[in-house]
């Protein structure tokens, strides 16, 4: 099963943590997971967040939604990035009385 796993999401690392448990890895960071369904013949996946990617009918299926869920967001043409002030040590702060 590994060997699947670890074709058909080739942007991740895949490792086996136990007979039906494989946890992917992204740039070092946890991305999720695939484990044996509840139900027979199905593969149960989540992200590296916690949530809940559904039941697959083949642990390829279960790699790829983890793998979807693991990429990261593409950012929409013409939306304005965020701007963020740092606050330096000489920065003067207000004080509230």
């Amino acid at each position: 099963m590994l060997s699947t796993l670890s074709l058909s999401a080739p942007s991740l690392v895949w490792r086996q943590a136990d007979a039906d448990f494989f946890v992917a890895t992204l740039d070092g960071q946890y991305a999720g997971f695939v484990t044996t369904g509840s139900l027979p013949a199905t593969f149960d996946a989540e992200s590296g967040h916690g949530a809940d990617l559904g039941s697959h009918a083949s642990p390829g299926a279960a790699a790829a939604a983890v793998a979807e869920a693991a990429r990261p967001a593409i950012p929409r043409r013409g939306a304005r990035a965020q701007r963020r002030r740092a606050r330096g040590a000489g920065t003067p702060q207000r004080v509230r009385s």
